[in-house]
């Protein structure tokens, strides 16, 4: 007698990357070709998975498809924040009679930092996970709290997410985003150097990447220029939440829902 088990796996989707797991990686057949490429550089995964626009991975060269991302098993704290429901609203049940869970939220990932000032002057910071926004959102209000600790004197000045955009002053140049318009395309030339979107987030650790730039690697001579890391809220002082159109306009200055 065989008796099997079933077990809840999840997946996220990744850039291949020199930072790729490779035997995480499901496709048995994509990750065979990860690991030729791998051999063909003697293991040297910063040579392999770099500069694949110019060196790809092909999948089918015939058809030009290349692989760029793949999808890998992870180990996640998930919880189901709902459960599946029929066509008539009804709630699915599993043969034993039990819910069937959907929509799972990865409890190790933040969904934004809002940073706030308190009665004393200073940032504050308040990291909210995914399902904590998820939460708020299920009962009718909005992922960002913006009257979190309101009565002791606390004031909400913005959220940060990942990939949102923000226009930082710039001591070095005299450049302050808040004495010229940022959505006068005329001054694009002065903003575009100050330019960076949240790259990742943690507690008190909080990581931007200039907005032309496409490498993720943190060289440490180009910290500033090509990414910022703030570990200090003060350091976030004077900079300014903007959002950007598909054609890379400035549409909106400040917070925005």
């Amino acid at each position: 007698m065989k008796c099997v088990k079933l077990k809840d796996v999840f997946t996220i989707r990744k850039t291949v990357d020199p930072n790729l797991k490779v035997d995480k990686v499901l496709d048995a057949g994509i990750r065979n070709l990860l690991n030729e490429r791998l051999q063909e550089y003697g293991g040297n995964a910063q040579k392999a998975f770099s500069n694949l626009e110019e060196n790809p991975i092909w999948l089918n060269k015939e058809a030009r498809i290349a692989v760029k991302r793949v999808v890998i098993e992870e180990n996640v704290p998930a919880v189901a924040i709902r459960n599946k429901r029929d066509h008539a609203g009804n709630v699915m049940k599993d043969a034993d009679g039990n819910s069937l869970p959907a929509d799972y939220v990865n409890l190790r990932n933040n969904h934004h930092i809002a940073i706030y000032r308190d009665a004393e002057g200073n940032l504050q910071e308040n990291v909210v996970s995914f399902f904590e926004a998820m939460d708020r959102v299920s009962n009718g209000l909005k992922p960002v709290d913006k009257d979190y600790r309101k009565t002791e004197g606390w004031k909400f000045l913005f959220s940060m997410k990942i990939n949102e955009m923000f226009v930082f002053p710039n001591p070095k140049t005299g450049f302050d985003p808040a004495e010229i318009d940022l959505t006068d395309q005329k001054n694009y030339d002065r903003i575009s150097p100050n330019l960076y979107r949240v790259q990742k987030l943690s507690k008190k650790d909080y990581y931007f990447r200039h907005h032309l730039e496409t490498s993720i690697e943190d060289t440490k001579e180009l910290q500033g220029i090509t990414w910022k890391r703030i570990k200090s809220l003060d350091n976030l002082k004077g900079a300014v939440k903007v959002r950007i159109n598909h054609i890379g306009e400035i549409v909106a200055v400040g917070e925005y829902d």
